[in-house]
C-alpha cells in the first residue's frame, strides 16, 4: 500500500494490509548459499578432525585444535538471517547449525547452547511457546551437564589488549557514545581429562583433554538470552522450578581474577537468577554487571534488559524506562539488534504519558537506523514507536509509524507473527483513538485489528498446526496439568489466585497482547478449584467471595475484552454514592479520557427527549463507545463492575439484619451453598447433585409447567411432598427458615436452580406454609449484584406498557380491551409504541418503569441479540447488546412478563437464559427486574399486571409485586380466559390464582435497600 494512501486513511487494521510479492533479498540468498557450503564442508574429514569427538576421532586422543570454530560458522550465518527478520529461513539455518555442533557420547557440547537459544528465539517470534521452551531447556541441560565449564576458560585472553573498537556504522549518537570493551571471540578453553579406568568407573561426562579456541562469550550470551526468555515464558511458575535453580547455581562461579570476566559471569548469573524468579538477587547482579569500568561488554545489553524487566514488575516501575532505553543504545553499539525491539516495547509499556514522547523519538531513531541492518529490530521499533505515540496522544505520528511497520512486515522475506500481533494491538488502540469502537459496526477497524491479535493469541497456526503462542495460555495449561483434580494448601491457592486475578502490572507493561490473553483465557476451572479449596477449609466467607467471582466471571467472559469495555461503561455511568473510594479515585485520576466520557454520560441524562432520535443516538454512540474502547485498551487493571464484586474480606458487610443471603454454585456434580445472616456465613457442599434437575423438573411438571398431555393443573397437592423434599435436599438443616426470624431472603441461584420457584417450597414438611409466604424473596444473578450499593430511588414518573396478543391470543378485540385496562389503571401510563418516542436505549428519558407483556425467548447461541421490546424485534439498536452500550438511559424498573425460559423445555436448561438476561439488564443500568420463568398470559396475567402497574409508581417494585401477587392468588379465574390451560382444564369449575402455575413463575430481582439496616 503506498504510504500516501496510508496516511490519508488515518489508520487501518494491522491485518488489513496486503502482503506484497517481493522476492528474497540478495543477502538472504547469499547467506543461504553460505550455509549450504558450510554444511558440505562440515562433512569433510579435515573439519571433523579439527573438532574431534569426546573419545577422539580419526586417531586423535585430544590436544590443541587450531582450526576449530565453536560455535560453528553456520551459527553466525543463521544469526544474520534471524536479524534480517526472515524467521522461516532462520529456523532452517539454525537447524543446520545445530547439526554441525560437536557431539560425543554425552550428547551435544556447550557450543550448541547459543544455537538452542536462538532456535528458541525463532520459535518465540514465530508463535510456538512449547518449542521455544523445549530449546531453552535443551540449552540449559547442556550447561548443567557440563557444570563447571566456566572454570575451564582462560579468561586472560578474554580482552584484546591495546585494541580500540570503533562504533558500528549507521547508529545514532547515543549508541556511538557507548564505550565498547574489545572482547575476543576466540578464548582458549580447556576441557576433558585423562581417560583412565578410574574415570570410566566414576561415570558422568567423559572427555579426553582438549584445548580449543572458542567464542565463549557468545555461548554465555546465548545462555543469558535463554534464561531471560524462559522467565518470560513461564512467569511465576518458574519460582519453584528446581531445574532452573540448578542452572543458577551452576553459573555462580567465583575466583576469576579478571574484572571483565567477573562482570560477564555476573551478568550471566543475574539472568539465571531472573529465570528462577529470584528478582531480589537478580536485580543487584544485573545492575552491577551491566557495565565494566564504564564500558559495555557483550552481555551488557541482556543485563540491562533483565534490570529493566525486574523494575517493570515493581509497583511503580521506577528506573525501568532508563534501563530499557540504555539497553537499546548498548544493543545497537554491540551490534545485537535482536534486543532493541524487545527493550523498546518494554520502554513503551513503562513510560508515562509525558515520557512517551521520549520513547517514540528513540524508537523512531532506532527503527530508521536499523532498516538496512536488521528488519527484525526495525519493524519492532516502529510498532513500539506507534505504541508510545498513541500513549502521548500523537495520533498522526502513530499512524505514520504503524504504516512503516506494516510496510516492512508485508515483505515476503519478513515473517514476524508475534510482532504483527503486537502491531495489531497498537492498531486497534489507535483506531479507537481515531473514533472507532468495538461492536458498533460489522468489520470495524478495531474489530479487525483486535480479531487479528486474538487469532494469533488463541488460534495461531503454522503449516496447519495449531500452536500455543502466548505465555499466559502455556502457563495456564501447565498449571492445569500439575494440579489436575487435586486441591492443595496455601501454595496451590496462591498460584491459583495469581491466575484468576487481573494481569499483574508488569505483564501489562511488558506485553499487552499477553495481558489481554491472560484476561480472556477460560479461567473457570481455576476459579472452581479455588472454590473447592475454600469449601475444604469450611471457610464460609471465602466460599461466598469465590462464588461471586466464579459467577461474575461466567458473564464477563461472554463480553468483548472479557468485560473491560463494560467495566468502563459502568464506571463512567455510576452515581457517586454507589462507588467505593478506590473506584471514585480511579475515575477521577485515571486516564484523561475518563473525564471526557464521564461528562458525556452526564449530558445524556439531560438530553431533551423530543430531540433524541436514531441518528442522534448513533452519533453519541460513536463518540462514547470509542472512548470506552480506548480506555479498555489502556494498560492496567480496571475496577471490576460488570458485574460488581463483593469485598473478598467482608462480602456481607452491606447485608442488613433480618436479611438472609443464600448463594449456590454448581461445579460439575458438586453444589456449593452458603447461608449468611446477621454477620455470620456458613457453607456446605452437596457432592451428588445428579438427581437435582430431575427433581426440579418433576415439581414443575406437577404444577403444570411444560406439560403437553392431559390437564395442566394438578388434581391434588401431591406436588407439595416433592417440593418439601427439594427444600430439605438443598437445606439439610430445616432450622434455617423454621426457627429464624427472616424478613427478606435473597437467593443467588445457579444452574437448574434458576427454574425452581423457591417461593412455593414448604418450609417444614409438605403441609407447612410456603417459604415465600413467611418472608419476602428476591433473586440476584451474583452476590455482588445482590448487595451492591444503590442510589436513592426516585418515585416513578410514568409506566410504559408494550404488549402484543399476550392476554387473548385468539381475540384481538378482547386483547386490546385488556391492554387498555392495564394502561388506564395507572395514571400517566403510556402504551408503546408512541410516535416521537426516543429509541429504546433512551427510553429512560421519559419512563422510569417499563412492562413488556409479550412472549420472548433468548437464543443461547447469541444471547445479546434478544430484543426486549416486541415492536422493535430484529432491529440491531433494540437488542440486549445495544442496551449495554453507550449512550443508554434505560428505565430503572423493567417487568418481562412474557419471558419463556428453558423451564418449559423437555430437558431442563442450565439457567443461562435467566442469568444472562438479569446480568445484562443490571449492568445496563436497570435496578429492578421482574421476569417470568414461563409465560402465562390470559386474565391471570392481566390481573397481576393491572395491580402491579397501579402500585409501581408509588411503592416501588418490591412492594408493588408483593401486593399484585397477593391479589392474583385471591382471584377467581375463568379457565376459558387462560390460554396456558389445556382443553382438559376447560371444564374445571373452581380455578383460582392460588395455583402455582399462575404466580410461582415470576422472579423478582432487586438489590437490597441500602437503608434497611437502619430500620428498627
Amino acid at each position: 500500500m503506498p504510504m500516501s494512501d496510508f496516511q490519508s486513511s488515518h489508520v487501518l487494521a494491522y491485518s488489513d494490509f496486503p502482503r506484497t510479492d517481493f522476492s528474497k533479498t540478495m543477502l538472504t540468498r547469499v547467506l543461504a548459499c553460505l550455509i549450504a557450503a558450510a554444511s558440505v564442508l562440515s562433512l569433510t574429514p579435515q573439519v571433523s578432525f579439527a573438532q574431534g569427538s569426546g573419545l577422539g576421532s580419526f586417531g586423535t586422543l585430544g590436544g590443541i585444535e587450531p582450526g576449530g570454530r565453536y560455535p560453528s560458522q553456520e551459527y553466525y550465518i543463521a544469526l544474520e538471517i534471524y536479524r534480517s527478520g526472515d524467521l522461516e529461513n532462520a529456523l532452517d539455518a539454525f537447524e543446520g547449525a545445530l547439526r554441525s555442533t560437536r557431539r560425543d557420547i554425552n550428547g551435544r557440547w556447550i557450543d550448541s547452547i547459543p544455537v538452542y537459544a536462538m532456535l528458541a528465539e525463532c520459535y518465540w517470534h514465530m508463535g510456538s511457546v512449547p518449542q521455544a521452551r523445549e530449546n531453552i531447556d535443551a540449552a540449559m541441560q547442556v550447561a548443567i551437564r557440563y557444570r563447571g565449564w566456566l572454570n575451564k576458560v582462560d579468561w586472560r585472553s578474554a580482552v584484546r589488549d591495546g585494541v580500540q573498537v570503533s562504533p558500528p556504522p549507521g547508529v545514532w549518537p547515543a549508541a556511538m557514545a557507548i564505550k565498547r570493551i574489545p572482547t575476543s571471540d576466540r578464548i582458549m578453553y580447556r576441557s576433558g581429562q585423562q581417560v583412565t579406568e578410574q574415570t570410566l568407573i566414576q561415570g558422568g561426562v567423559i572427555e579426553e583433554p582438549n584445548l580449543r579456541a572458542m567464542d565463549i562469550i557468545e555461548i554465555m550470551r546465548g545462555l543469558a538470552i535463554a534464561s531471560y526468555r524462559r522467565r518470560i515464558i513461564l512467569g511465576p511458575l518458574s519460582e519453584q522450578d528446581n531445574f532452573v535453580n540448578e542452572l543458577a547455581e551452576s553459573t555462580n562461579v567465583g575466583g576469576i581474577p579478571q574484572p571483565v570476566a567477573q562482570t560477564m559471569v555476573g551478568a550471566l548469573h543475574g539472568a539465571a537468577r531472573f529465570a528462577a524468579y529470584d528478582d531480589k538477587r537478580a536485580f543487584p547482579e544485573a545492575s552491577k554487571s551491566a557495565l565494566s569500568s564504564g564500558g559495555a561488554h557483550p552481555l551488557s545489553a541482556i543485563a540491562l534488559l533483565v534490570q529493566a524487566s525486574v523494575l517493570a514488575e515493581s509497583d511503580t516501575a521506577e528506573g525501568s524506562l532508563a534501563a530499557a532505553l540504555a539497553c537499546v543504545n548498548v544493543a545497537a553499539a554491540l551490534e545485537q539488534p535482536e534486543l532493541i525491539g524487545e527493550a523498546l516495547q518494554l520502554a513503551a509499556g513503562v513510560a508515562s504519558d509525558k515520557e512517551a514522547n521520549v520513547v517514540r523519538t528513540a524508537a523512531d531513531t532506532a527503527a530508521n537506523a536499523m532498516l538496512r541492518k536488521s528488519r527484525l529490530a526495525s519493524v519492532h521499533g516502529f510498532v513500539a514507536s506507534a505504541d508510545a505515540a498513541v500513549k502521548s496522544r500523537d495520533y498522526d505520528a502513530a499512524t505514520l509509524s504503524i504504516g512503516h511497520a506494516k510496510s516492512l512486515s508485508d515483505r515476503r522475506d519478513v515473517v514476524q507473527p508475534r510482532i504483527d500481533a503486537y502491531g495489531a494491538f497498537v492498531a486497534a488502540k489507535l483506531a479507537a483513538a481515531r473514533g472507532d469502537a468495538i461492536g458498533l459496526k460489522s468489520n470495524s477497524v478495531v474489530d479487525k485489528a483486535y480479531g487479528s491479535m486474538r487469532t494469533f493469541a488463541q488460534q495461531h497456526r503454522v503449516r496447519n498446526r495449531t500452536l500455543v503462542s502466548m505465555p499466559s495460555t502455556y502457563q495456564f495449561a501447565l498449571l492445569s496439568q500439575s494440579l489436575g483434580t487435586r486441591i492443595g494448601g496455601s501454595t496451590s491457592d496462591a498460584i491459583l489466585e495469581y491466575f484468576t486475578n487481573d494481569p499483574p502490572p508488569g505483564l501489562w507493561r511488558r506485553d499487552p497482547v499477553d495481558a489481554m490473553t491472560f484476561l480472556t483465557i477460560d479461567r473457570l476451572a481455576a476459579l472452581a478449584m479455588r472454590l473447592a479449596i475454600a469449601a475444604e477449609q469450611t471457610d464460609g466467607v471465602k466460599v461466598l467471595a469465590r462464588t461471586d467471582t466464579l459467577l461474575a466471571e461466567r458473564f464477563s467472559q461472554t463480553m468483548p475484552l472479557a468485560g473491560r469495555i463494560a467495566h468502563v461503561r459502568v464506571l463512567a455511568s455510576a452515581d457517586e454514592q454507589t462507588l467505593s473510594d478506590d473506584q471514585r479515585k480511579f475515575r477521577d485520576q485515571g486516564p484523561a479520557e475518563f473525564k471526557r466520557l464521564r461528562q458525556m454520560v452526564l449530558d445524556n441524562a439531560n438530553l431533551p427527549a423530543e430531540t433524541v432520535n436514531d441518528s442522534v443516538v448513533e452519533k453519541l454512540a460513536q463518540q462514547q463507545e470509542s472512548l470506552a474502547t480506548l480506555i479498555a485498551f489502556s494498560r492496567g487493571s480496571l475496577p471490576r463492575l460488570a458485574p460488581p464484586r463483593v469485598d473478598e474480606k467482608a462480602p456481607i458487610q452491606g447485608l442488613p439484619k433480618r436479611t438472609a443471603l443464600v448463594t449456590f454454585a454448581f461445579v460439575g456434580n458438586r453444589l456449593y451453598t452458603t447461608f449468611s445472616l446477621n454477620g455470620n456465613t456458613q457453607s456446605w457442599t452437596n457432592n451428588n447433585t445428579s438427581r437435582l434437575p430431575a427433581m426440579i423438573g418433576s415439581v414443575l411438571r406437577s404444577i403444570g409447567v411444560g406439560k403437553t398431555r392431559g390437564a395442566r393443573l394438578p388434581e391434588d397437592n401431591a406436588w407439595r411432598k416433592d417440593a418439601a423434599t427439594l427444600l430439605k435436599f438443598l437445606f439439610p438443616d430445616a432450622s434455617f427458615f423454621a426457627g429464624t426470624d427472616i424478613d427478606d431472603l435473597v437467593i443467588v441461584p445457579d444452574g437448574p436452580l434458576w427454574y425452581l420457584p423457591f417461593d412455593m417450597l414448604p418450609i417444614d414438611g409438605e403441609d407447612a406454609e410456603f417459604l415465600g409466604d413467611k418472608m419476602s424473596i428476591r433473586y440476584a444473578a451474583t452476590p455482588g449484584l445482590a448487595v451492591r450499593p444503590m442510589p436513592v430511588r426516585k418515585k416513578s414518573r410514568a409506566v410504559g406498557l408494550a404488549a402484543n396478543r399476550f392476554f387473548a391470543p385468539r381475540d384481538l378485540e378482547v386483547n386490546t380491551a385488556i391492554t387498555e385496562s392495564i394502561v388506564d389503571a395507572a395514571a400517566g401510563s403510556i402504551l408503546l409504541p408512541v410516535a416521537e418516542m426516543p429509541p429504546t436505549t433512551m427510553l429512560g428519558l421519559v419512563l422510569d418503569s417499563l412492562i413488556v407483556a409479550a412472549p420472548s425467548v433468548m437464543d443461547m447461541n447469541n444471547p445479546f441479540a434478544m430484543s426486549v421490546l416486541p415492536y422493535e424485534a430484529g432491529k440491531p439498536n433494540a437488542s440486549l447488546g445495544a442496551w449495554l452500550q453507550l449512550p443508554s438511559q434505560l428505565p430503572k424498573t423493567i417487568a418481562l412478563a412474557g419471558f419463556r425460559s428453558q423451564a418449559e423445555a423437555t430437558r431442563l436448561g442450565d439457567g443461562r437464559d435467566l442469568f444472562m438476561t438479569l446480568c445484562a439488564l443490571n449492568i445496563a443500568g436497570v435496578d429492578d427486574v421482574l421476569i417470568s420463568r414461563w409465560a402465562v398470559g390470559g386474565e391471570s396475567s392481566a390481573i397481576v399486571l393491572r395491580e402491579f402497574s397501579q402500585e409501581l409508581p408509588f411503592s416501588g417494585m418490591v412492594d408493588a409485586w408483593r401486593r399484585a401477587r397477593m391479589v392474583l392468588r385471591r382471584s377467581d379465574l375463568d379457565p376459558l380466559t387462560e390460554p396456558l390451560l389445556a382443553h382438559a382444564d376447560k371444564d374445571l369449575e373452581n380455578v383460582t390464582g392460588e395455583e402455582p402455575l399462575f404466580w410461582a413463575g415470576y422472579l423478582l430481582s432487586s438489590p437490597i435497600d441500602p437503608n434497611a439496616a437502619e430500620k428498627p
